[in-house]
């Protein structure tokens, strides 16, 4: 955990999650307690099972833990009802998803907006803050295309760019390089990286071990349990262990 004499964007004390099914409960987060800080840049890694997806759906708050507490921001969302969990999202989180998630109907520029326009913002607003994330991202020139025009690559840009459209305290992703060839994958890196070095907080499940050279911190889990929790050089190595 890295020292800081500032409060932690994320916050988790003693996160459980089980999945009843009948008789049988599927006990998949078992006590994960666990900080990050602003401008951090975290992997979530771990063998097949072993509860990452759990752990970035609660972080996300597209899911509630069975017990525990995760303050986000300083607020305890682990028990909010499922509107204000919905503003929570909107207001703090960034996604980037390896499907991509856009709106196929939508141009580049009115899938950057999508937040936004839920926020009630201005079209005025939409635009300038829209154009502004697509040439950030590289896609100026792409701004009236829709999805099915673009590459698989452009597309995590539009998605990288919506998720930023709301100045989140985390961007979280769930394998945003999975879909995306060698090349493509290693210009979305670099986007990523230029993020982080402006202070934007990362925090993705991946097995691409590009991304794990990048990373600052690995958390690695184990059977629903936090198994190991290092930095730089240490995490890099310990990428490299078998799982």
């Amino acid at each position: 955990m890295p020292e800081s004499q500032t409060s932690p964007i994320i916050k988790l004390v003693d996160i459980r999650k089980t999945y009843q099914m009948g008789e049988f409960a599927s006990h998949v987060l078992q006590g994960i307690s666990l900080e990050i800080h602003k401008g951090e840049y975290v992997c979530i890694m771990g063998p097949s099972g072993c509860g990452k997806s759990t752990l970035l759906n609660v972080l996300g708050c597209l899911d509630q833990p069975t017990s525990g507490d995760y303050f986000l921001g300083g607020k305890n969302v682990a028990t909010l009802n499922d509107d204000d969990l919905s503003e929570t999202r909107c207001t703090n989180l960034g996604f980037i998803f390896q499907s991509y998630n856009l709106i196929q109907q939508l141009t580049v520029i009115e899938n950057i907006a999508v937040p936004l326009y839920y926020r009630g913002a201005s079209e005025k607003e939409m635009r300038e803050k829209a154009e502004r994330l697509a040439a950030q991202v590289g896609l100026s020139h792409r701004l009236h295309h829709k999805p099915t025009e673009l590459s698989g690559g452009q597309q995590q840009r539009v998605a990288i760019a919506r998720a930023l459209v709301n100045d989140p305290l985390v961007i979280l992703a769930d394998e945003a390089t999975g879909n995306l060839d060698s090349k493509s994958g290693e210009e979305i890196l670099g986007i990523f990286d230029d993020l982080n070095k402006q202070g934007v907080t990362l925090v993705f499940v991946t097995h691409d071990e590009r991304m794990v050279e990048r990373c600052k911190r690995i958390v690695r889990l184990r059977d629903g349990y936090l198994d190991k929790d290092l930095p730089g050089g240490a995490a890099r190595r310990l990428a490299t262990l078998p799982t």
